[in-house]
């Protein structure tokens, strides 16, 4: 398996952050893992995307969908359709953990309608 690195992940996913689609300079881009290491997470390609400081410090540990209702009550747009696609790959990981709680975050998610990013 190759290493996980923002610029493996800068040319799988693009330039933004996963949570608020803004592009800042590389240096401010982290891993963002999608089941956080607190809840049994391991950094593997199909747990991460790419996040901004500011939005990887604000998430913590919190669920996906939990995270991405706050920041729609916020006005920020979120690319919901994205985060569906990252999570979907977490459905074919090696480790349980991930695929229990892709299955389990994408049924939860599926009933957040988002306006498209322009």
């Amino acid at each position: 398996m190759a290493a996980v690195s923002v610029d493996s992940l800068l040319e799988r996913d693009g330039p933004a952050c996963a949570w608020c689609g803004r592009a800042p300079w590389r240096r401010d881009l982290t891993l963002e893992h999608l089941v956080p290491r607190a809840r049994g997470g391991h950094l593997v390609a199909e747990n991460v995307v790419l996040a901004c400081r500011g939005c990887n410090r604000r998430r913590g540990a919190r669920p996906v969908d939990a995270y991405v209702r706050e920041l729609l009550r916020d006005g920020v747009a979120v690319d919901v359709d994205g985060l569906r696609t990252a999570l979907r790959r977490l459905l074919a990981s090696d480790r349980r953990v991930h695929r229990d709680a892709g299955r389990r975050l994408l049924e939860r998610l599926a009933s957040v309608d988002a306006p498209v990013r322009p």
